[in-house]
């Protein structure tokens, strides 16, 4: 399987610690230089974004530059002769024995648009797991937002299909994809690595730093408000996922890495 992987001309370290993370698990890997949000003038990020009613938050410089990079990588796949591919972002790292899922990979299921390997360490609901036959991973459909986009596997006709809603950046590409309430989500089939197959590896982003200094905070009364709630609402979760646990095969939980 190719494997794109998306990555700032300047950010040569990356480069070099990614291509020893890929060659550990015997994967070749497509170079994709990835867009540089903070570069582009006030007009060609006017020109590049639009309005959509599922996110209506205004996207970063480096939200924009983010979406733009994995619209290329799904460009190269969905014109390509191969029907899936891998695409992650230059600041994970793998599991040691990714290469044992990574070996069996034809052992995906023939209807999966999208296959996410990553893992963010909140809860989500999955359907009940496949496992792969000879390694300690197992598919599972994904059934709730999973946010992140650092590591994933797409078809190529989901690549086309995603692409026909890319012309221009609407929403942050985790929310795009990977989101139940802000993006195409219900549109895909999409299942979860468990466990993950690698995780961000804590570097640098200076995405995070865009979307904090974006973000601004709320009045004090809704604050205030929302942490009343908040008590409330994950005792309700909770409950919530430990009868969805006890009484079906969905499991409701957080997606390990070890």
């Amino acid at each position: 399987m190719k494997c794109y992987l998306i990555n700032l001309d300047r950010s040569t370290d990356r480069l070099a610690y990614m291509a020893a993370q890929l060659s550990s698990v015997g994967l070749e890997y497509v170079r994709v230089s990835a867009v540089d949000g903070r570069s582009l003038t006030p007009s060609e990020l006017r020109a590049l974004v639009t309005i959509n009613d599922r996110w209506k938050a205004p996207l970063t410089p480096s939200e924009v530059g983010c979406f733009l990079s994995h619209r290329r990588c799904l460009e190269e796949i969905a014109k390509s002769s191969d029907q899936y591919a891998m695409v992650v972002e230059d600041d994970i790292e793998f599991a040691q024995d990714a290469a044992d899922f990574i070996r069996e990979i034809d052992c995906l299921p023939s209807n999966a648009d999208l296959v996410k390997f990553e893992t963010n360490g909140k809860k989500v609901l999955i359907d009940a797991p496949t496992q792969i036959a000879g390694t300690r991973y197992a598919v599972a459909r994904l059934l709730s937002t999973h946010i992140m986009s650092a590591g994933y596997i797409v078809s190529k006709d989901a690549a086309a299909r995603l692409l026909a809603k890319m012309d221009k950046a609407w929403a942050p590409i985790d929310q795009f994809i990977f989101s139940a309430e802000h993006g195409v989500f219900d549109e895909l089939v999409i299942y979860q690595c468990t466990p993950a197959l690698c995780r961000q590896a804590g570097l640098a982003s200076t995405l995070n730093k865009d979307r904090r200094n974006a973000n601004q905070r709320p009045a004090v009364r809704k604050r205030v408000l929302r942490e009343i709630k908040r008590p409330y609402k994950r005792s309700l979760v909770g409950i919530w996922g430990i009868w969805t646990n006890v009484t079906t095969k969905r499991r409701w939980g957080r997606i390990p890495f070890v």
